[in-house]
């Protein structure tokens, strides 16, 4: 009997661990499907995203002006909705709302970095290596970094010592994380956890100026424009979150600080037509998200194509998709 009682042992440990194994292998099998209709979903939303500005780009200016008034969710940055039986959220920014990665001072840089939450120490490390990498000699600043340091990592490779052709070849650079880079959750005083967003948010290969669009510029990037008091640079935020602003002579009507002759010329209204898309999506019932990511530019492509593809990323992490 004894024996017995313990083969029966034996056996409800070896059946609750198959359980245990089945369990997971159906959860695996469901995240699996979960993540792959996000997938679509999100592929749905940057399709249905696209379709929207080319629409919008078609208006005439009357229609335009009236969409402004009525807070137009393109204008706002976001557009939301539902595709087979999934949710998403895309947030859109104008390449024009960023910096220029290519002609950004050391200043700029520097000033950027402090508003996105690098520290001091690593934020001199990147700005120098930042310059370094561009510039086309083989010296290297105090905190910068040029082909000894690279030859060095595994594996090796030799700095561009010229213009970056992508946001993504940051990731390259000396001092640059992929938190720092995507960005990353962290957790608040109070408990709650907080997203920041990195320097893909921030910093673009395909603006020909060094202006700022107010409407699309995330906060970070609007303290970094030489000049900018915080305060205003919060006001501006603020009211284009709630209101767009038509023209830069509202920015002087209705923002209560004098800019100056040095910020005003650096700030405009003016889109380029190259957008930045984010879309996260997950499927109903489901915490599985995926986020994609991707630039498109309004302009025709090859064989007459309505419009181009500049980058794509599948692999961006959970937290892109979180508005800050």
């Amino acid at each position: 009997l004894i024996a017995l009682l313990w083969i029966m042992v034996a056996l409800s440990g070896i059946a609750l661990s198959f359980s245990r194994e089945g369990y997971v292998e159906v959860a695996a099998a469901r995240n699996s499907q979960s993540l792959e209709d996000s997938y679509f979903v999100a592929r749905a939303g940057i399709a249905t995203t696209v379709y929207r500005l080319m629409e919008k780009r078609l208006l005439q200016t009357v229609t335009r002006a009236q969409l402004q008034e009525t807070a137009d969710p393109l204008d706002l940055g976001t557009v939301n909705g539902n595709f087979a039986g999934g949710v998403y959220r895309v947030d859109i920014q104008d390449e024009s709302g960023k910096i220029n990665l290519n002609m950004a001072s050391m200043e700029q840089l520097r000033a950027l970095a402090e508003a996105a939450g690098i520290s001091k120490e690593d934020a001199d490390i990147i700005v120098d290596s930042i310059m370094d990498w561009r510039d086309a000699d083989k010296l290297f600043r105090i905190n910068g970094a040029e082909d000894e340091y690279y030859q060095a990592l595994d594996p090796p490779y030799k700095a561009k010592n010229g213009r970056f052709d992508t946001v993504e070849e940051l990731m390259m650079v000396k001092g640059v994380t992929p938190e720092y880079f995507y960005g990353y959750p962290e957790r608040a005083v109070d408990g709650s956890v907080i997203y920041r967003f990195g320097l893909s948010r921030y910093f673009t290969v395909y603006s020909n100026r060094n202006q700022i669009n107010v409407n699309y510029a995330p906060l970070p990037v609007l303290l970094s424009v030489p000049g900018m008091p915080a305060e205003a640079a919060k006001l501006i935020y603020e009211r284009r979150l709630a209101k767009p602003f038509k023209n830069t002579s509202e920015i002087t009507r209705d923002i209560p600080i004098n800019l100056g002759t040095q910020t005003m010329p650096l700030l405009t209204t003016d889109q380029t037509n190259i957008f930045m898309l984010t879309a996260s999506a997950h499927a109903e019932r489901s915490k599985a998200k995926r986020v994609i990511r991707t630039i498109i530019s309004l302009q025709r492509g090859g064989d007459n194509a309505p419009y181009q593809t500049l980058y794509w990323n599948e692999n961006v992490p959970d937290y892109e998709g979180v508005k800050p």
